[in-house]
């Protein structure tokens, strides 16, 4: 079609009191008309300006008015719309630019162009400056002296002139550039509207037709509706680039490119009744009087069934950008008017709802979502982008359905650009949205707005239009569903990220959590509307479920892979329904309620799950620059479950109260975890990447500690009972009440001379800090500290529940073959929170955590047997790590094998393995330890939040009962019930090797760490605290501009390869090496700047840690030299076993050699607040046999007194050490005891040779006695030159290296301040190698006496020589007179004792003959006769 003609036109606003405004607001370019049947519009540009502070609204109102007023005045009446009327023409709408743009405020646009100008000004007289200090030093090298006043004036003409060059250039800032005027900009180039109509939409019947057809969740009334507009057309439109901009940001807001969307559309507005209809004055000049037009209050309403096409989509949006929108939100109010409804104003998810009804379904090939992660709007390289590809998009009423692939990825100006940290392939995410308000959040019908003059009476006050259809709260529901794909069946859910991903996320949270400024609001910008409602604040509940059919998480500590881990899991389901309730704040002030989110249940379900641990490949040990992600992993398996479930809650809906009162009431755990046929392996490889991953962590949470403001604060001590004081006056009122007494059982409690001298002993007790009882250890072990501050009966809530069932773990040593697995048919740990404690005036929480192992079984390989791969280990059966108490003999297995005791051989079988190769591939297990049960026992005490207690206590009063009273110390106790021991020498020494290099293993660089932390502490120990805080802050500022290197390195390789990846450029060869080769060398110089932190960093660290331990030693000595305070306990550790029984066994791991067995064995140490701690050891019985043939003794070691009545009374062996903190580097042992009861000692040399063999294989006692002969010269020689040296370099000042001799000795040596050990009575008997031997000896009693040491700077070896050496004498001159059997004097006879007494009585009745038996014949003494007793 030809068009007609062609001009220009330009068409400017409605003036406003007769006055033409001087903005252009429309303009276009080439307009085309054509027939009556088909209207083609075509524009080569469409330009619409909204210049700032036009009031476009108004202007568009009194032309509505106007227009109505021409209707009311030539007497227009519409016609009705039937399907006889006039079918309308066909419109087609092309332009090749389409641009909508809102002016900004010109105020704030000078403002921020004046603040970019200032920063260049300051960076140039910077520069000025340095030039002007280089010509005067030019000058003086020159002239020699120059005045200072000459000096002066030169920089205050240089300031000047600084001055006016900035003035200048503020002048002709927009001389040469005009001033930015563009607030937003809507772009659309090639823009195609197509809107067809058919007869099958004309008219009322049809139009509502198709309206109801689209909108059929919408209740439409019976009797009708009337509407003043409706019509219904096929609209097609066709974009090519689509883009919204900000300002001048370079990233846009959206970006969409190659848009088709087809489909009906109905647009109605509905005819308003008398109170929805306003009235309107139209002012018409003289002679003609002003009328009145009546105007609809109902808005057009849109009916959308839309399918589209897109090829690309991107929107961008984020914190930084929140004042811009607030500044657009405050400028589209000219542009679009409020409703006149006195109303409270509708959010903008409820306009939507009004407004807008039907179907859009978009598929998009790729659609981007980009979260700025920067403050700064200019931002182009820091964002988390959430990518879509292959989207298809369903939005229907409430409903958004999502399928596609989606990848969440991580961009950032470094080598971690672009990390993929989520893919979640053929994903299925469906929203459904449940309005839930007062009516029928769908009879968007019904909703009738009023005129401000109509409001009815009833509803003066609170009047609301639309408060049946607003909505109150939301309830959104989420589902994410992902399948595999039968293409690519590898391509599973998958989530990598580094340690510096998580950082980003916390940048991230923090843009999240900011609140953005109020903008252009107040009275004094005529603003003081309510502030818009969030939707964040709108919710009610969110459910969202989610299940992935396979997932792969991967973690590395940096780029370079040295350590990180992997898990790979077969499904994984999560249920989550998360409540939002809005609590108000009551403090005087004016607040928003507080946000609130509960969990109301999650359950959470993972399917075969294995982890693995990484580390990169290395060639060599001493290989440790980083890779890049092309070099090799090696992974190493770690655990792996076959299921675990997590349960906070219950899902089911039905008795939601009840269940939430039994959670409150401590019925039932809050959070309950199960986990079933765990299997772990503890290995070297697994050790190093662990010790790995979490010195990467403290490496960077102590670089921003370090790095903090807080670093060099003044540390402040809690002064205890005293700090509390005026926050607990209140409830010691309260508890003194008469009510409270009457409330308070101790209150009861007599009063008198009596309990005086109690509380008197008691307060004695505690300021001592030597601690001795009597009790013996049996009734210690029933009233173990942990055991008791664990009971349940003051139980408020049980916080977790975790339960292992079936699990097994490996553990492998680093030097022996084999391997240990360690197993548990069930493991169970409870959580509590109890009642509050009161201690020293102060209410602390308490919380307890329980464990306890059922059928918990050691097994060792008996053969090294074939080599396992990590991801194909021999695992145990079922049935050998299930409870089986009673065993079912039916099958043939049971009955051949050697049963589930200590000592019995089982086999562990690889997976997968044939039947033909099940005997090849296995290997042979022994049971060590069999179904023995452990407890362990937690209680921590912490600052207490008076705001969360329902109720709070009152505090004991001072009658009360104090030894009744919890401590509310930190208590640890492990509790161990029976142990049955059965182990070879090739397990011992496994074992050993599994806790000296696995489990109590330090990394040289931690012994380094501590021996600079030493070293730092002798060489500050006598300077001031002043003196240690001017290197630290400089040490600070090294850090950190070491670490703006690291950031600018960074940045420039992130440019490097941002070149090399372009697809667009094509660099030239030579050019590309040489970028390819700067970024080698940049890498190494990131690599060397990471190292430099780490070491700067540590001593940093090292010199605070020095700096706040000077300050307590200063707080703590004011505090001591101010008021004196009873030591409190702290922390309580104990470790206890009630039987424990070891048989040692030869090789075969079935004949024994030894039985060891102890009873009532118990551990404690106690540590005080005044730095004092004791450690105290006891057990009650011991007993070794040997268990060789035809042996002469079977009691090797067995205590003289035999069991009774008084048995809990004994203790075999009793250990009490009390320290104190260390003087000058050296340990304090304040009170050092060792109580043996006695002993009979009946062993052989042929039982000491095996027993040697079993502990040290390979090697025997005439080695050990050269090897030590060789130590004690050494030992010697050392010891001379070191006294040598240290009588000649008494007064000579010290160096580095004499700090380290000095370090190494306080070290080595202790403090015993007083040493006691009490009288050992022993009856020792031994057999030599031959059949006679000269040290044979039978019955021998042995005493030791009392030593006592006071005083003394040693050793723990020099203490033992000083035993041997004291002992020695003794014991030599007692063997000598048993041995000869000569008669002692009267005056040095030794007392029989009751044993001995005993026999001679026996011998006197029986006869010596009869007892021939037991004791050994006589023998002549050297004069030829025989020694009597």
């Amino acid at each position: 079609m030809e068009p007609e003609a062609q001009e220009d036109v330009t068409i400017y606003p409605p003036s406003l009191g007769g006055t033409v405004c001087p903005s252009q607001l429309f303009w276009l370019h080439k307009q085309t008309l054509s027939h009556d049947w088909h209207r083609n519009f075509s524009f080569d540009s469409f330009m619409i300006v909204f210049p700032y502070g036009y009031d476009f609204a108004l202007c568009f109102e009194e032309f509505v008015n106007l227009f109505k007023w021409w209707k009311l005045v030539h007497n227009y009446k519409s016609k009705p719309f039937t399907l006889e009327s006039k079918l309308p023409p066909d419109l087609q709408i092309k332009a090749k630019v389409f641009m909508v743009q809102l002016g900004d405020d010109p105020f704030e646009i000078k403002l921020g162009d004046n603040y970019e100008l200032l920063k260049d000004e300051c960076q140039e007289n910077i520069i000025r400056k340095n030039v002007m200090d280089q010509k005067i030093n030019t000058l003086r090298k020159q002239h020699g002296y120059i005045p200072s006043d000459t000096i002066e004036e030169l920089y205050a003409s240089l300031t000047k002139k600084s001055s006016d060059i900035y003035v200048k250039r503020s002048r002709l800032l927009y001389a040469n550039t005009p001033m930015r005027t563009k607030l937003f900009t809507w772009t659309m180039k090639d823009l195609e509207i197509i809107a067809m109509a058919d007869l099958s939409f004309h008219g009322k019947e049809n139009a509502v037709k198709h309206m109801r057809e689209i909108d059929s969740d919408s209740p439409y009334p019976e009797e009708g509706l009337e509407f003043l507009t409706l019509w219904c057309r096929y609209v097609t439109v066709n974009i090519n680039h689509w883009t919204v901009m900000l300002r001048d940001y370079p990233q846009p807001m959206f970006d969409v490119k190659n848009l088709y969307l087809w489909g009906r559309l109905v647009g109605a507005e509905q005819d308003g009744t008398k109170r929805a209809k306003r009235s309107c004055t139209v002012e018409v000049a003289s002679p003609w009087t002003n009328m009145e037009v009546e105007r609809n209050l109902p808005a057009l309403k849109f009916y959308h069934d839309f399918s589209c096409d897109v090829v690309s989509w991107t929107q961008a949006y984020g914190a930084n950008w929140e004042p811009c929108v607030a500044q657009y939100n405050v400028c589209f109010d000219n542009v679009n008017k409020p409703s006149i409804d006195p109303s409270v104003p509708m959010p903008i998810w409820d306009k939507i709802r009004l407004l807008l009804h039907g179907r859009l379904t978009i598929s998009i090939q790729e659609m981007t979502w980009l979260y700025h992660a920067s403050f700064d709007p200019y931002n182009t390289t820091e964002f988390m982008d959430w990518t879509w590809t292959n989207l298809l998009m369903e939005w229907t009423n409430a409903n958004f359905l999502l399928k596609g692939d989606f990848d969440i990825s991580v961009n950032t100006a470094s080598k971690y650009d672009d990390c993929k940290l989520l893919h979640l392939p053929n994903l299925r995410l469906n929203i459904h949205l449940d309005w839930i308000s007062r009516g029928d959040p769908n009879d968007h019908h019904a909703v009738m707005p009023c005129a401000p003059d109509k409001v009815p009476e009833y509803s003066l006050e609170d009047h609301d239009s639309f408060r049946a259809f607003r909505s109150q709260n939301l309830s959104v529901t989420m589902s994410l569903d992902t399948k595999p794909k039968h293409d690519n069946t590898l391509n599973v859910p998958k989530c990598i990220f580094y340690a510096s991903t998580l950082r980003f996320l916390d940048k991230i949270k923090l843009c999240l959590a900011g609140v953005t400024r109020p903008t252009r609001r107040g009275a004094l910008f005529s603003n003081t509307k309510s502030r818009k409602p969030q939707l964040t604040r709108h919710y009610k509940s969110i459910k969202m479920a989610v299940n992935l059919h396979r997932f792969n998480i991967c973690y590395w500590m940096s780029f370079s892979k040295q350590h990180g881990s992997e898990l790979l899991a077969e499904s994984f389901v999560l249920n989550v329904c998360n409540d939002l309730s809005l609590v108000p704040i009551e403090d005087g002030l004016f607040h928003r309620p507080a946000a609130n989110w509960s969990v109301r249940y999650l359950s959470c379900e993972l399917l075969g799950a294995k982890t693995w641990l990484c580390s990169a490949h290395k060639e060599s040990e001493d290989e440790q620059l980083n890779h890049s992600l092309r070099f090799p992993v090696d992974k190493s398996f770690f655990i792996s479950v076959s299921r675990v479930t997590y349960l906070r809650g219950e899902v089911v809906e039905s008795d939601s109260s009840d269940e939430e009162e039994d959670v409150k009431n401590g019925a039932k755990p809050t959070h309950c975890v199960h986990v079933y046929d765990m299997k772990g392996a503890w290995n070297k490889s697994n050790n190093i990447v662990l010790i790995g991953l979490y010195d990467s962590y403290q490496k960077a949470q102590s670089l921003r500690r370090n790095l903090s403001s807080d670093a060099l604060k003044v540390v402040k001590v809690d002064e205890g009972r005293n700090a509390y004081k005026n926050r607990t006056s209140s409830f010691q009122d309260r508890a003194s009440s008469p009510t409270a007494e009457k409330s308070d059982p101790f209150a009861k409690s007599q009063r008198g001379k009596a309990y005086s001298m109690l509380m008197k002993l008691v307060a004695e007790s505690d300021s001592k800090s030597i601690v001795f009882t009597e009790e013996p250890s049996s009734v210690n072990m029933d009233q173990l500290q942990g055991v008791a501050a664990c009971q349940t009966d003051d139980v408020t809530q049980k916080n977790w529940l975790i339960e292992l069932h079936n699990s097994q773990v490996i553990v492998k040593g680093c030097e022996t073959p084999g391997h240990v697995i360690i197993s548990a048919a069930h493991a169970q740990v409870l959580s509590c929170n109890h009642v509050p404690v009161w201690k020293d005036n102060q209410l602390r929480s308490k919380t307890t955590w329980v464990c306890s192992v059922e059928c918990m079984q050691y097994y060792a390989t008996v053969d090294s047997g074939p080599e396992s791969d990590d991801d194909k280990m021999a695992w145990l059966s079922p049935e050998n790590v299930e409870d089986r108490s009673e065993p079912d003999l039916s099958g043939l297995t049971e009955m051949v094998s050697s049963g589930h005791s200590v000592g019995g051989v089982v086999y562990s079988y690889f997976p997968h393995s044939n039947k033909k190769s099940k005997m090849k591939d296995c290997i042979q297990l022994q049971r060590i330890i069999s179904r023995c049960k452990c407890q362990i026992f937690y209680a921590s005490y912490g600052e207490c939040d008076l705001s969360l207690l329902p109720e709070v206590p009152p505090p004991p009063s001072d009658d009360s009962d104090m030894m009744s009273r919890e401590q509310g110390a930190d208590s640890f106790t492990l509790l161990h019930h029976d142990l049955n021991i059965c182990t070879n020498s090739s397990q011992y020494l496994m074992i050993l090797d599994i806790v000296n290099n696995l489990l109590l293993h330090t990394e040289q660089s931690k012994k380094e760490t501590t021996e600079k932390l030493q070293s730092m502490r002798f060489q500050l120990q006598l300077s001031p605290i002043e003196d240690q805080k001017t290197p630290i802050q400089l040490l600070q500022e090294r850090v950190r501009e070491e670490v703006q290197k690291q950031r600018r390195l960074e940045k420039d390789i992130y440019l490097i390869h941002k070149i090399l990846n372009d697809e667009d450029i094509e660099p030239d060869p030579d050019e590309e090496e040489s970028l390819t080769n700067n970024a080698d060398h940049l890498e190494k110089l990131l690599y060397e700047c990471k190292e430099q932190i780490n070491t700067l960093n540590e001593e940093l660290s090292i010199r605070i840690s020095c700096f706040q331990e000077s300050q307590l030693i200063k707080i703590k000595a004011q505090m001591k030299t101010a008021k004196e305070k009873q030591a409190q306990v702290e922390k309580v550790n104990e470790v206890c076993f009630k039987f424990a029984h070891w048989r040692l066994t030869e090789k075969d791991g079935q004949l024994g050699i030894a039985d060891l067995v102890l009873r009532n064995f118990v551990y404690s140490k106690v540590n005080r607040d005044n730095e004092t701690w004791t450690h105290q050891l006891e057990l009650g019985w011991v007993k070794v046999t040997n268990l060789q043939p035809n042996t002469m003794y079977k009691d090797v070691l067995v205590p003289r007194d035999p069991l009774g009545k008084e048995s809990d009374r004994q203790m075999a062996l009793r250990i009490l050490c009390s320290e104190r903190s260390p003087v000058g580097g050296i340990a304090v042992k304040e009170h050092f005891e060792v109580v043996v009861i006695p002993l009979q000692i009946q062993i052989t040399y042929h039982f000491y040779k095996i027993l040697l063999a079993f502990f040290f294989p390979g090697e025997t006692d005439e080695d050990d006695d050269v090897e030590n002969k060789k130590k004690d010269k050494k030992e010697k020689d050392k010891k001379k030159k070191e006294a040598k040296k240290s009588k000649s370099s008494f007064y000579i000042d010290v160096d580095s290296e004499d700090i380290d001799k000095m370090r190494e000795r306080a070290a080595n040596n202790n403090t015993f301040v007083y040493v006691k050990i009490p009288e050992v009575s022993m009856r020792v008997s031994y057999k030599g190698e031959k059949e006679k031997n000269i040290e044979d000896i039978h019955d021998f009693s042995i005493i030791l006496p009392t030593f006592e040491y006071h005083n003394r700077i040693w050793t723990w070896f020099d203490i033992l020589m000083a035993l041997k050496n004291d002992s020695k004498r003794l014991i030599l001159s007692q063997a000598i007179k048993q041995k000869l059997h000569m008669r002692s004097r009267v005056g040095d006879e030794t007392p029989l004792t009751d044993v001995q007494q005993e026999e001679d009585k026996m011998k006197m009745l029986l006869g010596a003959k009869l007892l021939a038996g037991q004791d050994k014949p006589r023998k002549k003494s050297l004069f030829g006769k025989s020694q009597e007793k």
